[in-house]
């Protein structure tokens, strides 16, 4: 390096130095003040009308109120929603970008179809990773985190005996928000709470397996308190067996639509056309 060189940064050391030590608040005049506040301005409004229309509309997706390869037409949604077709559009792209919607040329707006194979892979890495974080929890989870578990369980139990799905999927989602806050590894809870949507769905088509959402209840509160007696082996194989138990229910659940789908595509074959009059 030459002497001019590290003159020169030294100047740039010395200068940003100098200037560390004499900042002073940035000066605006009332114009300028102004256009930076309208910019820069947190908005604290309540849901708006969007942000509504497209909860409702995700969870009637997730609950099977729209089937896959269901058609979503703008005109009926407007209608269903009560809302514009510039709102039905905003929300159609939010959930095309979230996968709950696909919009193949020459169709339309159209309900995804989760295929077993994506679900099988989604299983493998919820029984390393919820594996994981069980083993976590109960290493670091605080008596009070322990009870809310505990509680919720309990909350889940009466969901089921209600047989109130919407409930029990809500119940198994604040579950799971808990124990993760609970592992003390916040990249683990990132990556798992990304997850949250079609980990909703999957949740859905296992619960609404027969006897499954009992069977989900006990196998939870197995979990629980295998992180109530500080037992990582025993809280990760507990979560590892309740992950796989849910991918035979799934697995149940698919069969059972794709059997039920060539019933009513058979149906459809040899329904007789009607003749053409004379």
């Amino acid at each position: 390096m030459t002497s001019r060189t590290k003159s020169h940064d030294k100047g740039r050391i010395a200068l940003g130095s100098r200037a560390a030590i004499d900042a002073e608040p940035i000066r605006l005049d009332p114009t300028d003040h102004e256009r930076l506040r309208s910019s820069l301005s947190v908005q604290r409004t309540t849901p708006t009308l969007r942000v509504l229309a497209l909860e409702k509309l995700r969870t009637a997706i997730i609950e099977g109120e729209f089937p896959p390869h269901t058609r979503l037409i703008e005109r009926q949604l407007c209608d269903l929603l009560g809302v514009s077709r510039t709102v039905v559009r905003e929300i159609l792209r939010q959930l095309e970008a979230e996968g709950w919607v696909v919009n193949p040329p020459y169709k339309g707006p159209t309900v995804a179809a989760l295929t077993f194979e994506q679900a099988r892979q989604t299983y493998e890495i919820r029984e390393a990773l919820e594996g994981l974080a069980a083993r976590l929890c109960a290493r670091r989870a605080t008596a009070r985190q322990i009870e809310e578990l505990e509680a919720i369980v309990d909350e889940m139990a009466r969901a089921q005996a209600q047989h109130n799905l919407r409930k029990q999927v809500d119940c198994v989602r604040r579950f799971y928000e808990v124990m993760l806050n609970a592992t003390g590894n916040e990249l683990l809870a990132e990556f798992l709470a990304s997850q949250h949507h079609r980990l909703m769905r999957l949740r859905s088509i296992s619960l609404s397996q027969p006897k499954r959402a009992a069977v989900s209840v006990i196998e939870k509160r197995r979990l629980v308190a295998a992180i109530r007696r500080r037992d990582e082996k025993a809280a990760q194989a507990a979560s590892e067996l309740h992950i796989r138990k849910a991918a035979e229910a799934a697995q149940e659940a698919y069969r059972a639509d794709a059997e039920q789908t060539a019933v009513e595509r058979g149906r459809i074959a040899a329904k007789p056309k009607s003749r053409a009059t004379a």
